[in-house]
């Protein structure tokens, strides 16, 4: 990777001449991340590296690593940053990781690095620094411009630092999103040797009711605490997938969300399909995430109206 970062910076000076243009022109491919070697590599002597940070031009991130300009460095910047400093064999791991491979939805606090050649590299400030136990042969992507552990070595990361619930969100969207494979997820679980977090991970990836958003676990929480019949979970029901669906009933239950459901255009085709549901007597109703999140029980109590009315009553609860 440490080549990687020595091409970069001769390519810059190679199409902006050397000096501060062909720095601003690496820079600006880098989140505004500069190391010293390629700075010298674009012409700028340490001792003019020294005058630019002395006048404010240039920002210490970590020891030989700078951001140029003035603004407060982004989160890319500061996992690239992270990673330039500790290279070679050093890529985004851990919650970074995760954000970067899609993962994770919000963007982390902290900033996460993974050793992949088991050295000991000492400690960064502001950074946490995962040396794996176990040493496999890790795949490394660039994501945003900056190298990044695969989706799976980043689920087995994760497995240690969530609890159950984030490790059950964060299962659940890699697999949707096809980041991770079912099968190779269970075999490499199945071959791993115990570590922090694998019992949860197992749980996380067995669990045939996996659903693909945190509203939909929440809305299917809200039927097992309502001692609801028990749905079928992500089935196909005459071409259309159902988020919820109780066959006995003829009803399926449809979670929104633009970020879920592929914006305006697929809203509206959804409304097309539920018609042609509708004239095989397939009852398809839709919440919203919002109304789950902040009307739990009003979304409770139309689902048991819904259900009371289809199947002329509800079952007893089991007994516990």
């Amino acid at each position: 990777m440490t080549q990687r970062f020595r091409e970069l910076a001769s390519h810059s000076v190679s199409l902006a001449g050397p000096g501060d243009e062909a720095a601003a022109h690496l820079a600006g491919r880098q989140h505004a991340v500069i190391g010293a070697e390629q700075a010298e590599i674009c012409g700028l002597s340490r001792k003019a590296q020294a005058t630019r940070r002395r006048r404010g031009q240039w920002q210490d991130l970590h020891p030989g690593v700078y951001l140029l300009g003035v603004e407060p460095p982004s989160y890319p910047a500061r996992v690239l940053a992270a990673v330039m400093t500790r290279t070679p064999a050093v890529a985004a791991g851990g919650l970074s990781a995760g954000w970067l491979n899609g993962m994770l939805e919000r963007e982390p606090v902290s900033v996460d690095i993974t050793v992949l050649d088991g050295r000991n590299r000492g400690l960064l400030e502001g950074v946490r620094i995962h040396r794996p136990r176990l040493l496999l042969p890790h795949r490394v992507f660039w994501r945003r411009g900056i190298p990044v552990i695969s989706a799976l070595d980043t689920l087995f990361e994760l497995a240690s630092m969530l609890d159950g619930k984030q490790l059950e969100t964060v299962c659940a969207l890699s697999l949707h999103k096809g980041l991770v494979s079912r099968s190779v997820l269970a075999a490499r679980l199945r071959d791993s040797p115990r570590r922090t977090g694998l019992a949860a991970l197992r749980a996380a990836a067995a669990d045939p009711h996996l659903t693909r958003s945190h509203h939909e676990r929440r809305l299917r929480e809200l039927v097992r605490l309502a001692e609801l019949p028990h749905p079928e979970t992500n089935v196909v029901v005459h071409g259309k997938e159902l988020d919820l669906y109780w066959p006995e009933a003829g009803l399926g239950i449809e979670v929104d969300a633009y970020g879920t459901h592929g914006g305006t255009a697929a809203f509206e085709d959804d409304r097309k399909v539920d018609a042609d549901l509708a004239a095989a007597d397939l009852d398809i109703r839709r919440f919203t995430g919002t109304r789950i999140q902040r009307h739990p029980f009003a979304v409770i109590a139309r689902l048991t109206a819904l259900l009371t009315l289809k199947l002329g009553g509800l079952p007893p609860p089991r007994r516990r």
